[in-house]
């Protein structure tokens, strides 16, 4: 009866180390999803960054109404085609479900200024060639044009 009862015992620690062990399996995955989120977020914001530092002015700052483009120069369509290919890559990251929606809607925020602008618009017909291989990024960048450039409460 004794021996049956520590068989017992032995069966329950077993099952019990058993689950322990998946319970423990499972977080380690979690924790190491969340990781890598945390780690393309810091790249992409590194990136982000240093595209504002290398990248001029005007590329940046609205240009209100009315006012004459800029003209088209090396270190412009460089600064958008770097621009277009960081949000092309966070955009694929989210549609592979690389990065949280929030972050994406973050980055899309930011975007939708750029893609708006007449001067992003302007060179828009010269660089989405250049993203030919990903329609879906032409697509999206393509609905943010036709969007009205004021949207209020976003």
């Amino acid at each position: 009866m004794t021996t049956m009862h520590i068989e017992q015992i032995i069966r329950h620690a077993t099952l019990l180390s058993l689950l322990m062990g998946v319970l423990g399996l499972i977080v380690a995955v979690v924790n190491r999803r969340e990781q890598a989120k945390t780690q393309i977020f810091l790249a992409m914001s590194a990136r982000y960054d240093e595209l504002l530092k290398s990248s001029s002015a005007e590329f940046w700052l609205s240009v209100p109404p009315g006012t004459e483009l800029p003209e088209r120069t090396d270190d412009l369509i460089i600064s958008m085609l770097r621009f277009c290919t960081l949000v092309s890559i966070s955009y694929l990251l989210f549609r592979e479900r690389h990065i949280p929606k929030r972050m994406w809607e973050l980055m899309l925020r930011s975007a939708e200024r750029r893609f708006r602008s007449p001067l992003f618009m302007r060179e828009w017909e010269h660089l989405k060639t250049e993203f030919e291989a990903f329609p879906e990024f032409v697509t999206l960048v393509t609905s943010v044009h036709r969007m009205p450039s004021c949207t209020k409460g976003r």
